[in-house]
């Protein structure tokens, strides 16, 4: 195990080069950065990791509620303990994966000496298809289970099983006023149909790069950020 300073967090991690890529990409590109009015934001961080987006929003936001899901036991070990050495309260960590049903599933972990816990997702291989993998079994909850009042921000990073969780839950999504969601090109999965979904009751841009594109030029990973329509705020 690794630590590393991250401003005024002591960050606890197994994989170095990991670890830096999504530094990078959550405190130096603030990729998950959103503005609310509540000084007490409910948000819902799927695909935790070890934290990182959690103390992100602990630190924009601190005095929000995040409930924090994270499937893989050896990052959600590392989750837990970075929010205890970091002293992190109103958070609630959840060993769970998303998913369209209320049980257990097959999960893939990287099996290389590299171990990037960041890939563990329901397809073999990881979603690209190459990585080797170890299959465990993990408990499963619907999305909507884990909105229970509404929702100033969910944070998707699922690993390619993003259509089948909200498409489960489509009834709920009108409560959540921010989505913002990693997408990952997979044969299970449709970018067309996934914003066809979220366009019923949000307004849907796709980012590469960081860069605002196209849906018809919108290829491989593709950052989905959609913000509820007036017409369906909730008081």
């Amino acid at each position: 195990m690794n630590s590393s300073r991250l401003q005024n967090y002591t960050i606890y991690h197994n994989n170095s080069e990991e670890y830096h890529r999504i530094k990078k990409e959550v405190f130096t590109s603030d990729s998950y950065y959103f503005e609310t009015e509540n000084p007490t934001p409910f948000i819902i961080d799927a695909g935790a990791h070890i934290g990182l987006s959690t103390l992100y929003f602990k630190q924009t936001y601190p005095k929000s509620e995040v409930v924090a899901l994270e499937p893989n036991p050896n990052s959600f070990e590392l989750l837990e303990k970075n929010l205890f050495e970091n002293q992190i309260d109103g958070v609630t960590a959840v060993k769970v994966a998303l998913s369209d049903h209320e049980g257990f599933e097959s999960f893939f972990l990287d099996e290389t000496e590299e171990q990037w816990y960041s890939t563990a997702g329901f397809h073999r291989g990881s979603w690209v298809g190459t990585q080797r993998s170890e299959e465990i079994t993990v408990p499963t909850q619907k999305l909507s289970s884990f909105v229970t009042k509404p929702v100033d921000l969910l944070k998707m990073d699922i690993e390619g099983a993003e259509q089948k969780v909200l498409f489960a839950s489509q009834d709920c999504l009108w409560l959540i006023k921010e989505i913002n969601i990693e997408f990952h090109p997979h044969p299970t999965q449709s970018l067309p149909k996934l914003v066809e979904l979220l366009e019923r009751t949000h307004k849907v841009e796709l980012f590469k790069n960081t860069n605002s594109v196209l849906l018809k030029k919108a290829i491989g990973l593709v950052q989905i950020r959609a913000s509820i329509r007036s017409s369906h705020k909730t008081t």
